[in-house]
């Protein structure tokens, strides 16, 4: 699965345990940490949750692409998360480009990039 990592693949991650508001259980998660950070920092990943709670915020943005997910979903671009590589447990697909660039949009303006 090492391999198959990259920036809009969506993988599988086991999220407990969490703390307050984050997002738990086992769930899909995009994978946002670039090419580099894989290649270099090989233990970790950084990734944002994926719900299927269509809550009608505009940062929550809708999953296109072959995603390989079977309802429709929503990326929670307000909850990035570093994830030890051994929480995740598959790969289930990935997003269209221009989805990749709205949720890269939101992070921007969320960590005033």
């Amino acid at each position: 699965m090492e391999s198959e990592l990259a920036p809009g693949v969506i993988a599988w991650a086991a999220l407990e345990p969490v703390r307050g508001r984050e997002q738990g259980g086992h769930r899909p998660v995009l994978v946002v940490a670039s090419a580099g950070y894989l290649d270099a920092v090989t233990t970790l990943v950084m990734v944002l949750p994926i719900t299927t709670t269509g809550r009608g915020w505009p940062n929550h943005v809708g999953v296109e692409g072959p995603s390989g997910l079977d309802r429709p979903s929503w990326i929670m671009t307000e909850q990035p998360r570093t994830l030890s590589r051994d929480r995740l447990t598959g790969i289930a697909g990935h997003v269209s480009i221009d989805c990749l660039a709205s949720v890269k949009a939101w992070l921007a303006d969320f960590l005033d990039l």
